[in-house]
């Protein structure tokens, strides 16, 4: 079993991290921003000491801060982005997208909600979505609204059944790195009149020199999306796998945790330190049930993780 000394919280941490109040394991601290639906606040959770529920008024979600800031930001510093900067982050987008449309929901793709990490990763942050049989996310459309206009698929604005072909049309994301700007454009703003626009191809003019990603970015904006390719088909495309020894790209599976997989000092902290069963930690792990416990486990090894890295 690994020594225990990096797992544990410096009590001067919990001291001295400014917070209002205390919501289950989390001191809530600063505001970091504000949306139309919700307020994201730093917190620190108690029992590992790392940053990151229900109670009777609100509901609280401890999420990843990502340090790197979001992707609409990034474009608006440099005008435009590099073909191989889009090319990284396009091939994130559509692995993401893959998993989801694997766990059957379609997202309101649009750059407002890509953030990214302090390695320069992608992160599809959720605004609105929806949801499909996973079994027959092929066949079965949807019918309710999802997405903002400039960058929702036409068949979203003809009010018509979709599919997860909606979320290929994240094309105009990657159009707007390429150039700064958005593909379909009307001013004063007309939805019907932006809809024509797409359905007549009617596209905003590319740079000179991007190269075979406007034939690839095209494709992604095919108003039929009969004829526009399945995010499968995108990931294939030679365009995005350009530069990278995995061809074509994949998705990453997830399993369930098995007893034998668990770190056994996180296991004996959570015992001795934080005062958790045993056999409730593993039955949690192994069921993968969002829990208290689930959050204290990743935290703490991605922890210790770290303080192995660092020790080498």
């Amino acid at each position: 079993r690994l020594p225990l000394p990096s797992l544990k919280v410096p009590r001067e941490l919990l001291r001295s991290f400014p917070h209002s109040k205390r919501v289950g394991s989390y001191l809530v601290g600063k505001m970091i921003n504000k949306g139309s639906f919700a307020k994201v606040m730093e917190g620190l959770h108690i029992g590992t000491g790392e940053k990151t529920l229900e109670t009777e008024n609100s509901y609280y979600m401890a999420m990843e801060l990502c340090a790197g800031g979001d992707l609409m930001d990034r474009i608006c510093e440099r005008k435009r982005l590099e073909e191989r900067e889009v090319r990284r982050y396009t091939r994130q987008i559509l692995s993401a997208v893959e998993h989801l449309h694997k766990h059957g929901i379609v997202h309101d793709l649009k750059i407002e909600n890509f953030l990214l990490d302090e390695h320069n990763n992608i992160k599809i942050v959720f605004g609105l979505s929806n949801t499909l049989k996973t079994e027959s996310l092929s066949l079965e459309l949807l019918n309710t609204q999802c997405g903002s206009p400039a960058y929702a698929a036409p068949e979203l604005l003809a009010h018509r059944k979709y599919g997860p072909k909606v979320d290929v049309w994240s094309g105009v994301s990657m159009f707007a790195m390429l150039t700064g700007t958005l593909p379909f454009t009307v001013e004063p703003f007309n939805i019907k009149q932006l809809h024509q626009k797409m359905v007549n191809g009617e596209i905003s003019s590319i740079p000179s020199d991007v190269s075979k990603a406007v034939s690839f970015v095209l494709s992604l904006l095919e108003p039929d999306p009969a004829k526009r390719p399945s995010v499968r088909a995108a990931m294939e495309e030679r365009w995005i796998n350009e530069g990278y020894a995995k061809k074509p790209l994949h998705t990453l599976s997830h399993k369930n945790l098995c007893p034998e997989d668990l770190n056994s000092s996180v296991l004996a902290y959570m015992t001795e330190t934080l005062g958790y069963a045993l056999s409730e930690i593993i039955h949690t792990l192994t069921t993968h049930r969002p829990s208290a416990i689930m959050a204290s486990y990743h935290l703490l090894l991605n922890k210790l993780n770290r303080s192995q890295k660092g020790a080498k």
